[in-house]
């Protein structure tokens, strides 16, 4: 592509400000200014605020979406609304052909995500699932850590993930606090790590075990909204299909923000410690034969930018993608592997209504992680 990609950028909220914006207008670190054609959103006055700092943008309400895709022929359409309207918006822009990239999660319903699995397979364009996480270096290394086989094959993994008390109590105060709107945090925020345990693993989600609790933030308490529904302490099981066996937890009000996952292979282990909010982050490695068996850690710095540096690298990889499409697979989630991750999540709510395992549907429609 010779001219520069024009984009319609769907959501005037906070990614957009912080991300997109800055993005699409080709301020530091972005090298390449893309040109945006309009920022749709509900709120008219948060679309025109948005729109004035992306030369020639126009605002608009999502009712004359329909007339701008198919008027202006846009090269990508960027979805970063709440969770809840990912679908139709997502349905919309594959009808009208358009490249798609949409945050995550894919959607907040099993059901949902799946139609969405269906409409990327029938559409000539392409459906790219924001899961930003794959895009950091650490996670990368990891991945290829465990393609190389350097502790074996993968028997269980510990994954555990924590939010500090100000995080968490956004997620419950904010549009996220209802389960319709977000789909809870299993679906919301869990989505990131199931992608990332799954990808690493390249294998499916099987089956889950799992229990939800409000242990810290109470809904009519403490400043907590009555409405708000979702859980705030997430402890699971999930079976893959390729035999691993992962223990997940998410647990708020903590003094730090982030994660350990230990990963046990039939040749060793890796431990991995991920910090949200300052670097370095640090990998170890044990392996049971050969050079390091004492163990070996590594520091991998963390990167600049939000995210821990992974937002920059995925919208370096969009605009890769969109002046050369490439023919070998990005590091972009596929719309099958973010339907698991959404059809995980909500596994895990209805494990925990049941009191049982539940097995975690799949997609008719098969795909890669």
């Amino acid at each position: 592509m010779t001219r520069s990609p024009r984009v319609v950028l769907l959501g005037a909220g906070r990614r957009t400000h912080k991300l997109y914006g800055p993005w699409l207008s080709g301020a530091p670190p972005h090298q390449q200014q893309m040109t945006a054609l309009a920022v749709v959103d509900t709120d008219l006055h948060a679309a025109r605020t948005a729109a004035a700092v992306l030369p020639g943008a126009a605002a608009a309400h999502p009712q004359d979406l329909d007339r701008i895709l198919h008027r202006d022929q846009p090269d990508l359409v960027v979805v970063a609304t709440p969770d809840a309207t990912h679908h139709d918006y997502v349905l919309q822009a594959l009808a009208a052909g358009v490249t798609t990239l949409v945050e995550k999660p894919l959607a907040t319903t099993t059901a949902d995500a799946f139609a969405l699995v269906h409409a990327d397979a029938r559409s000539p364009a392409r459906l790219l699932v924001g899961h930003n996480l794959r895009f950091t270096n650490l996670h990368t290394h990891i991945r290829a850590l465990l393609a190389d086989g350097r502790i074996g094959t993968v028997t269980s993994a510990d994954f555990h993930y924590t939010l500090s008390p100000s995080h968490a109590r956004s997620y419950l105060t904010r549009w996220h606090r209802t389960r319709a709107a977000s789909g809870g945090l299993e679906v919301t925020k869990a989505s990131h790590h199931l992608d990332l345990l799954a990808w690493w693993l390249d294998t499916r989600p099987a089956a889950v075990t799992a229990q939800l609790q409000h242990r810290h933030y109470r809904p009519g308490t403490d400043g907590i909204p009555a409405d708000a529904d979702i859980h705030d302490t997430l402890r699971a099981t999930i079976d893959y299909t390729c035999g691993t066996v992962a223990r997940y937890t998410l647990t708020p009000d903590a003094p730090t923000e982030g994660y350990t996952c230990t990963l046990r292979g039939t040749a060793g282990t890796c431990t991995i410690r991920y910090d949200a909010r300052s670097g370095p982050h640090t990998v170890h490695v044990r392996t049971t034969t050969g050079r390091e068996h004492a163990g070996t850690r590594r520091h991998i710095a963390r990167e600049a930018g939000s995210h821990a540096g992974a937002d920059h690298q995925m919208l370096t990889e969009l605009t890769r993608i969109l002046r050369h499409p490439p023919h070998s697979p990005t590091p972009f989630a596929t719309p099958t592997a973010a339907a698991l991750a959404v059809a995980t999540g909500t596994a895990m709510y209805a494990s925990s209504r049941q009191g049982q395992t539940v097995p975690v549907p799949q997609p008719p429609i098969a795909g890669g992680t």
